[in-house]
């Protein structure tokens, strides 16, 4: 089949007839239809896109135009302050108020502080800090109120600045510290209950050298500092042995081996002089079979030669001595009783029924009220000693593990973390008042596991394990 060609009107050359362009000189022979492909892919796709950028343009001024303009709802009202438990309202604030989210205290470091009214349950306020990556496992205070000693699960013992919560020091020990105590305000024994037969000693003024090494024998169980300034006794429950040592040597002076483990030692006042309470028990078959309190004078040689023995219960658990040395006061857990022991003189027992599960024992106010913490019941119970009488029952907002009572022994602080390992609860009670009751209940990190006191008594920490951090509590 054969097109029929026909000359270019532009150019003369042949193209085939009904051609729209010619191939030679590339002119178009007829014009082109509004609305056709090639129409729309020129002038008219311009056209659309100039219309957009027009409309983005007039729509950005609008917006700038709205959000410029002053909201009409004003500015929020400050948040309404919040009033600790048992902390008496207010109808406002001073201008000198501290400020709660502050993260270090008001007053400058080292500045003199003045120690809260007793009788004023005041408003406490918490703040914390982090101590890093490792679990905190006991606190005390330093001489100077201004750092803290932490025991950590890395087997090390580190100091903090309270203020800022910089880490300054750290040494390494031979392994973990279940509990420290601090020992004539300048050395630090760290206490490992298990799989452990001597107690670090850290001089707290040479941290670049090694600890003290204090061979006491299998699980040590606690160590108290004698009045001369320079020699501890350290017992143990393995193998039951209570040993004495100067310090900074570490030189053993003397031991002797007791027919019971002892967990607990206290420096009493006896016959008008310094006695050593040796607080310790009797198992059969993992089960308590009886608890015995070995008085002595330690200054003695041979060493422990007078001591005695004093029946006192099945399972005692942690206790405190009154401010003239001449009792221990102690809850008998398994019992529910608390126990008040007169060693002064003539040797006298005293009990009073409790709560449930009670795992610790403080005294408050003179030495007119003696508390147990009772952990199965989550509750306080508060004794008058002079009738050995319940006074009252406090609920706890949770588990009570441990405590520690003021240098004045008006105020009690308990951590509220349980007594399971590793704790899981969290939050710090504050008993105080005549008679005592929950002046305010605060929150902490979880795993509430150790708390402490200052000297001056304005501040106290607790530690908590799985929040690794530090709550510093300040009354304002």
């Amino acid at each position: 089949m054969s097109e029929r060609r026909v000359p270019c009107p532009s150019c003369g050359a042949r193209i085939v007839e009904g051609a729209r362009k010619c191939r030679a000189c590339k002119a178009w022979l007829g014009e082109r239809p509004r609305g056709s492909s090639a129409s729309l892919s020129g002038r008219e796709p311009r056209l659309a896109r100039a219309a957009v950028s027009v409309a983005s343009g007039v729509a950005a001024v609008i917006i700038a135009t709205v959000t410029s303009l002053k909201s009409p709802v004003g500015e929020a009202p400050p948040l309404t302050a919040l009033t600790p438990e048992g902390a008496a309202p207010s109808s406002g604030v001073a201008d000198d108020a501290p400020n709660p989210a502050a993260f270090g205290p008001d007053s400058p470091e080292g500045a003199p502080t003045t120690p809260p009214s007793a009788d004023a349950k005041g408003r406490w306020r918490a703040r914390e800090f982090r101590i890093g990556d490792v679990h905190p496992l006991d606190v005390v205070f330093s001489p100077s109120g201004t750092s803290i000693y932490v025991s950590a699960d890395d087997a090390s013992l580190r100091e903090y600045k309270l203020q800022s919560g910089e880490l300054i020091h750290k040494a390494s020990m031979p392994a973990q510290g279940d509990h420290i105590r601090l020992l004539f305000d300048r050395y630090v024994a760290v206490l490992r209950h298990e799989d452990a037969a001597r107690i670090p000693v850290m001089d707290t003024t040479a941290w670049d050298r090694d600890p003290v090494l204090l061979d006491v024998g299998r699980t040590p169980g606690d160590i108290v500092a004698l009045p001369d300034g320079r020699t501890v006794v350290a017992a143990t429950t393995d193998t039951k042995r209570v040993t004495k040592f100067e310090l900074p040597t570490g030189v053993r002076l003397a031991n002797i081996t007791l027919p019971h483990a002892t967990g607990q030692l206290f420096l009493v006042q006896a016959e008008g002089r310094p006695y050593i309470a040796a607080l310790g028990a009797l198992t059969h078959a993992g089960r308590p079979a009886g608890a015995w309190i070995d008085l002595f004078d330690p200054s003695e040689s041979p060493f422990g030669a007078t001591r005695r023995s004093i029946a006192v219960g099945r399972e005692p658990r942690e206790g405190d001595i009154t401010r003239d040395g001449g009792a221990v006061f102690f809850p008998d857990r398994l019992s529910n009783t608390a126990i008040l022991l007169s060693v002064a003189g003539v040797t006298e027992t005293r009990k009073a029924p409790v709560g449930v599960g009670p795992t610790a024992g403080f005294l408050l106010d003179e030495d007119r009220y003696g508390i147990t913490l009772n952990a199965e019941g989550r509750t306080a119970s508060v004794i008058e000693l002079s009738t050995m009488a319940v006074k009252s029952t406090l609920p706890l907002r949770g588990e009570p593990r441990t405590g520690v009572t003021s240098p004045d022994r008006r105020t009690l602080f308990v951590a509220l973390g349980g007594a399971q390992w590793p704790p899981a609860g969290s939050g710090v009670a504050v008993i105080a008042g005549d008679p005592p009751r929950v002046v305010a209940s605060l929150p902490t990190g979880k795993g509430a596991c150790a708390v402490a006191v200052s000297k001056d008594g304005t501040r106290a920490v607790v530690a908590s394990y799985w929040d690794r951090s530090i709550t510093v509590l300040e009354q304002q």
